[in-house]
């Protein structure tokens, strides 16, 4: 069963991340001024963070083992990622945007999703956030192993101290996910609250976490203040308590931001360079850039339609294919 109001907080996220590029990033990339400057757009990566905790959790308590989750897991991401990754790079050298090309060794490691871990660069600036989404599965999936999933204080504790034994001493590898593991872990706790799990120290795991995000975030994202990320941050969770407790109903309703739910991941993982190649060409070639941006969104939401509802979905039942002919 589908939770609809989640669907539209993820329209919101995406929105708000491609307005950001299409603003703020497109004017520092190619050193502009404009008076759109969607500058807090970036804040739509926290709240998928906060949504993933939560919907990670209500996964994994539908899965028998942890194999089965991270099978859904690799199923859900993968294949649209492939697809997506694959027309980026098409439009990137064909339209023959040097400033976005990368060797050859780069571009085929962005297919792991986790050539960060090697050195390596990604061939779009929005997937600097799929590796610590994978680390967190990992995290769910070892949990599971060990039956702990359930036991929320066993495992958010010791991350809080490694969190901030992480904001002194850098922990190799893991620092990425280590700055946003708080934002996972307050979604995990909303959806024990959703449930009806009446515990008190969810309520208190949620402050201490988001505290400690908020604290986080400068040394993550230099140049956002204290307060502008205690007003973004609170408000999410507050946004997610309101979901929580029935008062945004009304989003059931709302079929823009549902749809844009539904196709948010590819519309994620598409927009950014494709759409300041648009944009870049109308502003450079025409001095039309409000009019790329409007073709860059619209063209994003389509391949991000196509992708959703025709590419990926045949290319996921082949794998299920191969799946089931191996155990067979």
């Amino acid at each position: 069963m589908r939770i609809y109001e989640l669907d539209a907080f993820r329209g919101i996220a995406a929105m708000a991340v491609v307005l950001y590029h299409y603003s703020t990033r497109y004017n520092e990339i190619f050193d502009v001024t404009s008076f759109l400057n969607f500058s807090f757009g970036w804040m739509g990566v926290p709240l998928f963070f906060i949504l993933s905790g939560f919907v990670i959790t209500l996964s994994v308590n539908r899965c028998k083992s942890p194999f089965e989750f991270l099978y859904r897991r690799f199923i859900r991401l993968y294949p649209t990622y492939w697809i997506c990754l694959i027309i980026t790079i098409s439009v990137i050298y064909i339209a023959d945007y040097r400033m976005f090309h990368l060797p050859m060794v780069d571009v085929f490691m962005n297919f792991t999703m986790i050539g960060e871990l090697f050195g390596f660069n990604y061939i779009d600036g929005s997937y600097w956030s799929l590796l610590p989404e994978l680390i967190f599965y990992f995290l769910m999936a070892f949990l599971m192993l060990v039956k702990k999933t359930k036991n929320v204080l066993f495992y958010n504790i010791p991350i809080l101290i490694i969190v901030l034994i992480n904001y002194f001493w850098q922990i190799p590898s893991l620092w990425r996910f280590l700055y946003y593991a708080p934002l996972f872990m307050i979604g995990i706790s909303i959806y024990n609250i959703y449930i009806g799990k009446k515990e008190i120290y969810f309520h208190v795991l949620i402050v201490c976490n988001l505290v400690t995000s908020i604290f986080l975030y400068p040394t993550a994202n230099s140049g956002y203040s204290i307060m502008i990320l205690s007003i973004a941050f609170t408000s999410f969770v507050g946004l997610f308590y309101l979901f929580v407790f029935g008062k945004l109903k009304f989003l059931q309703n709302s079929k823009i931001l549902i749809f844009l739910g539904a196709v948010s991941y590819p519309l994620y993982l598409l927009h950014e360079n494709i759409g300041l190649i648009i944009i870049n060409y109308f502003d450079t070639r025409f001095d039309l850039r409000n009019i790329g941006i409007a073709l860059a969104i619209t063209i994003s939401i389509i391949l991000a339609n196509l992708v959703t509802f025709y590419l990926e979905p045949p290319l996921k039942n082949a794998i299920n294919m191969l799946k089931i002919n191996a155990k067979n």
